[in-house]
């Protein structure tokens, strides 16, 4: 996305890929080869450093729940940017986030969210991205790894308890009860990747990403992970709470 016309291309084709909106699970199951663990090719897994996807966003709590679709772009080591449209495809609402810095984009009412991850509510539809750097973890897959369940310190120096089947990450586990799932691991590009990530908090709440559309490992543009602030007014990330 170098300038405003490719930008406005590659958000036409996303809102294209998003016209099933009310059909996601029929759209995984028929469009996504997801096929089962034991089929699936994956010795030397190639490792990946940055992905696109159409994404469903949902979250659910005791009290309330939220559902979106849009895009989820990544690139290593901490570059995510996520965009959440309405069911009409106009956007409700984007994320940018670089290593511990967020900016949360409301571009209806032409607001802007910026400031360290910490900064965001402890509870609520916003409060998963405080974790996404360590939800998009994942191991390599190696089928010659076999099943176990290993206690370890992550690369965030967090320690937690991940859980390997046949050689794929099935679930982390965090000290303070976090845990994190993942499922309907499908062949990408020569290698497998989770299209379902499951969060679920100890105060009973549940965040799921699942990707649609997936492809790994692009040369994606810096201006790709850059917020464009202009016309828009700028409030501390705090302010949300």
């Amino acid at each position: 996305m170098v300038n405003r016309t490719d930008s406005n291309i590659f958000y036409f084709y996303r809102f294209i890929c998003s016209a099933f909106y009310l059909l996601p699970v029929l759209f995984l199951s028929g469009c996504f080869g997801v096929i089962q663990k034991s089929d699936l090719i994956y010795t030397g897994g190639v490792a990946v450093e940055s992905f696109s996807s159409n994404a469903m966003f949902s979250y659910a709590s005791s009290d309330r729940s939220f559902s979106g679709r849009g895009i989820l772009l990544f690139r290593k080591p901490d570059q995510i940017r996520a965009v959440i449209l309405s069911p009409f495809g106009s956007v409700l609402q984007e994320v940018y986030i670089r290593g511990e810095q967020i900016t949360i984009i409301d571009p209806a009412n032409g607001k802007a969210f910026s400031g360290n991850y910490m900064e965001l509510p402890e509870k609520g539809n916003l409060s998963g991205w405080r974790y996404i750097h360590w939800l998009l973890d994942i191991d390599t897959p190696d089928s010659l790894r076999g099943s176990e369940i290993i206690d370890r310190t992550n690369k965030f120096g967090d320690n937690e308890k991940a859980v390997f089947e046949n050689g794929l990450l099935m679930s982390k586990k965090s000290p303070v009860g976090g845990h994190v799932s993942y499922g309907m691991y499908s062949t990408v590009q020569k290698t497998v990747f989770p299209l379902e990530i499951t969060y679920e908090t100890v105060k009973d709440e549940k965040f799921i990403i699942q990707l649609e559309d997936l492809e790994i490992n692009l040369t994606l543009a810096e201006n790709s992970f850059t917020p464009d602030l202009v016309k828009l007014r700028v409030y501390p990330l705090s302010s949300l709470k």
